[in-house]
């Protein structure tokens, strides 16, 4: 007989592990959550999120869930035998945690317990780490805090934030139904988390992206650069204001100007951005402006 299972969603990482699922004979998908249309666009028009119109074009049942008692009344509506979380922004509650007989999985972009939280793909770039880790845990009430049950190792070194969410995102459909096989026929050892090692990240703002190359090195800037693409994006603290970094490398260059940065450490910038000007050849904004990256 087929396992049932609840997906819940909202951005597109979490399509190709719907489709997945979907497309395997083994399970069945008796229902994917998310939450109401929102509006997007300077017009506003109210737009479904990602794994609301691929659950439609796959004709699997969607049910919107903006709230935990929404939440409850839907596993209370829909039996199921396990639930799968992806990028999904609600905390599910005790009770519900509970009533699926193999529980609610999440799937969390770490190594967890390292960074535990809402950025942990841009926190590892941030802190230069060459590899990260998909992993599926069992949720419980605490933050990403529950059983380890499968993990798969990937390298992020000279990747950005989108490019390693797009790889991470086929990476996951394509280990589920490995982890769906082993899981489900109790083959998989949970292994408790050891809370001493655990660290934790939050959401970013706009200005975590605003730096002063006399206070971070080369490497540092480098590291936000990747980590903050598309959003916010990196900005230097120049006499001239904010100055956007749209293109910069380690790696020296003829087409890009030096940045000295802390500890004698040089960036090659490429291509720079004005507040409210088109991107522009770093080396032509320089010949006209020799002094725009002057720090304040």
């Amino acid at each position: 007989m087929k396992k049932k299972i609840l997906f819940f969603g909202t951005p597109h990482i979490a399509v190709p592990s719907l489709q997945a699922i979907a497309h395997n004979s083994a399970y069945e998908i008796v229902g994917v959550g998310v939450f109401s249309d929102k509006p997007v666009g300077r017009k506003q028009i109210l737009t479904p999120c990602a794994v609301k119109t691929a659950a439609l074009d796959l004709n699997l049942p969607v049910f919107e869930v903006n709230t935990k008692k929404e939440l409850k009344a839907l596993f209370k509506k829909v039996e199921c035998d396990l639930a799968i979380v992806i990028a999904f922004g609600l905390i599910f509650p005790p009770s519900v945690l509970s009533t699926p007989p193999l529980g609610v999985v999440n799937v969390h972009f770490s190594d967890l317990p390292k960074y535990r939280g809402a950025s942990p793909v841009q926190a590892a770039i941030i802190n230069g780490d060459t590899q990260s880790v998909i992993t599926w845990q069992r949720m419980v009430s605490a933050l990403d805090a529950g059983d380890i049950l499968w993990k798969t190792t990937h390298q992020i070194e000279h990747l950005n934030t989108l490019q390693t969410w797009e790889n991470f995102a086929v990476y996951t459909a394509d280990n589920f139904g490995k982890f769906l096989d082993a899981y489900t026929q109790g083959k998989i050892t949970p292994v408790q988390q050891i809370e001493a090692e655990a660290t934790f990240c939050g959401k970013f703002e706009k200005e975590d992206g605003h730096l002063a190359a006399s206070e971070h090195s080369a490497e540092q800037i480098y590291n936000y650069w990747r980590a903050f693409q598309p959003w916010p994006g990196v900005s230097l603290i120049t006499k001239s204001g904010l100055i956007k970094l749209i293109k910069v490398s380690l790696d020296p260059s003829n087409d890009a100007v030096i940045l000295n940065c802390k500890n004698r450490t040089q960036l090659w910038v490429n291509e720079l951005q004005i507040p409210g000007k088109k991107p522009q050849s770093a080396t032509v904004m320089l010949s006209h402006q020799p002094d725009l990256l002057a720090s304040a």
